[in-house]
């Protein structure tokens, strides 16, 4: 203790006589109370080999140091401004610390909008769970380096202050607003304020676009069951045994089908051949050409959850940065959300999380703490599923069917849909013992083709790509009023309705999708798309008839290929009947309809 007098003196005057050097060793030592104090050595062990904590770390650090040689001699020059700034790290610091301690991750985004929506329940659960100890003394020694930077005289010249700011600051900006920022690996007081500012224009977003209906809570019904919606990723129903496909790829789901456990529809389509312009629509309820933005002015299926009662949850092995997929689907109505970087540091574009670990770490234990709950849940779960490339996604010890000949090969693909099978037979039994009263959908995004001319692409409306596996796992003796539509022309847009029957929910606007639990209209025509708002707003769309053929109209050139795949046909001399189809969604809200 009686050393610190003399150590903080030595290093003062080391920080003064050498100050870029002084500065460097500040900065270093920030870097090392991050790793190994703020989070642990086993956590930076686990994570810093990923290339998405390498990406993130490096550049906040760089932000970090910016910040850091603009703030030098501060203490000395501007008291007020410097005791304010090391008021802010010193919250970040506290924060960061305690939250960790608790949850083994940083503060999000989520989590700055739950605090602000309760702010008093947020403070009790910290007071309950976090020991004091060591955020206190973690935040002490980040502070007293902090202190150390501020405290010695260095005036930089213009173009160094400057230029260290603008690299600060856009190098913050950077790691916060950019899909690839993950406050999970970021230095833990720009961590805090990204989130801070991710949350900013997450409500900005929000207040500035269309606003989707208000909806009346009320308490659960009796006897309302829980629901899980898994979301595929890029599956082809033809490599399923439960749909015939030669080899057992699917030995679990197999062994449920036939117990009549499981019900796989066999005439069902995507909404669209896209991620992107998929999951909203699966949430929705809504299918077709949407190029003016209605999934923005209608309940997602977690407000619809929330307001009968339900604790919801969203569970990805993705990134929901990605394209803005959070800006649309997370909201005040979602009660617990994780997403691909809470469980990988290598997640991106192609390769989310590993499913089984998302499974293990994020899906069961959600189920287990609802269970605990007494209320029934909605849990909306996001694979990566089969996503290229194959073989990134099951780990070698998973792998079943060798060789794989290239990244994209069909013992690659298999591997995947083994995989598949294996999370979902764990789900639905982890699922069933929390509670019998259970209902278990799944649905891929869309198809995918498999080691053809066109592997690793899924762009068209081929059947691999938009045929879809729908499966759906009833709670014992409840399946009948599925059964009957087993051949029905369907799509994964009717399990939004289906969920609300069985929560007791009506809708407040109109769905495109149909309940399941009710009789299907067997010459129902379904249309597939990705001219949609929430990507590119390609300008193609498939009708697709009860008997999957279809006709692709093509709005830019206005015109259709008929269903023998060669003819074409002017999109107004289409019948009215279909054209009706897609004109109701052409016009601009509050236009009139009328020809």
């Amino acid at each position: 203790m009686f050393l610190l007098p003399s150590v903080w003196s030595s290093m003062r005057r080391f920080c003064r006589d050498h100050p870029g050097t002084g500065l460097m060793l500040c900065w270093s030592m920030l870097l090392l109370i991050d790793l190994l104090l703020v989070r642990d050595i086993e956590w930076t062990r686990e994570n810093i080999t990923g290339t998405r904590f390498v990406v993130n770390f490096i550049l906040s650090g760089l932000a970090y140091w910016g910040l850091l040689f603009n703030i030098r001699g501060l203490l000395l020059r501007r008291r007020r401004i410097a005791l304010t700034l090391l008021s802010l790290f010193l919250v970040a610091y506290l924060a960061q610390t305690s939250y960790f301690e608790i949850y083994r991750k940083f503060i999000t985004t989520f989590d700055v909008r739950f605090f602000f929506s309760d702010p008093l329940l947020s403070l009790a659960l910290w007071r309950e769970h976090v020991g004091l100890l060591v955020p206190l003394l973690t935040t002490l020694l980040a502070m007293l380096v902090l202190v150390l930077v501020m405290s010695v005289e260095y005036r930089p010249r213009g173009w160094g202050r400057w230029g260290s700011g603008l690299l600060a600051a856009g190098l913050f900006g950077l790691v916060s607003l950019n899909w690839y920022g993950a406050p999970y690996f970021q230095v833990a007081p720009v961590a805090y304020y990204s989130s801070l500012a991710g949350a900013v224009d997450l409500q900005l977003g929000e207040l500035a676009g269309p606003q989707r209906p208000a909806l009346a809570p009320r308490h659960a019904r009796a006897g309302a069951p829980n629901i899980i919606f898994v979301i595929g990723e890029s599956l082809n129903r033809d490599h399923l045994g439960v749909y015939g496909y030669a080899r057992d790829t699917t030995p679990g789901l197999s062994a449920l089908q036939a117990r009549g456990e499981l019900l796989a529809m066999r005439n069902a389509v995507s909404v669209s051949p896209r991620t992107l312009t998929s999951v909203p629509y699966m949430l929705t309820g809504l299918e077709g050409i949407d190029p003016h933005g209605a999934v923005f002015r209608v309940p997602t299926l977690f407000n619809y959850a929330k307001s009968a009662g339900y604790r919801t949850g969203l569970v990805t092995a993705q990134d929901f940065r990605w394209r803005g997929l959070d800006q649309m689907l997370v909201d005040k109505d979602l009660d617990h959300f994780r997403q691909g970087v809470d469980f990988s540091a290598d997640v991106s574009v192609s390769i989310g999380a590993d499913d089984q670990q998302v499974l293990e770490r994020g899906l069961l234990p959600f189920i287990a703490e609802a269970a605990a709950t007494g209320k029934p849940y909605l849990l909306v779960a996001q694979m990566s599923g089969s996503h290229t490339p194959f073989s990134r996604q099951v780990p070698a010890a998973s792998k079943v069917y060798l060789p794989e000949e290239g990244p994209n090969s069909v013992n690659a693909y298999d591997n995947t849909v083994r995989y598949t099978d294996r999370y979902l037979a764990r789900l639905v039994a982890e699922a069933r013992a929390a509670d019998a009263n259970t209902w278990v959908f799944y649905s891929s995004d869309h198809g995918e083709h498999v080691a053809g001319e066109k592997s690793q692409f899924h762009h068209d409306f081929r059947p691999e790509v938009i045929r879809n596996p729908l499966l759906i796992f009833p709670p014992q003796g409840r399946g009948e009023a599925v059964r009957v539509n087993l051949d029905a022309p369907v799509t994964h847009a009717d399990i939004v309705p289906t969920a609300l029957e069985l929560m007791g929910v009506v809708p407040v606007t109109e769905l495109d999708g149909v309940s399941l639990l009710q009789p299907v209209d067997r010459n129902r025509l379904r249309i597939v798309t990705a001219f949609m708002i929430t990507l590119h707003k390609d300008p193609r769309a498939a009708l697709v008839f009860p008997d999957q053929s279809i006709f692709e109209i093509d709005f830019e050139r206005g015109n259709v290929k008929l269903s023998d795949g060669e003819t074409l046909v002017r999109y107004d001399q289409l019948d009215e009947r279909y054209r009706r189809l897609f004109e109701r969604r052409l016009q601009l809200p509050g236009e009139d309809n009328a020809e």
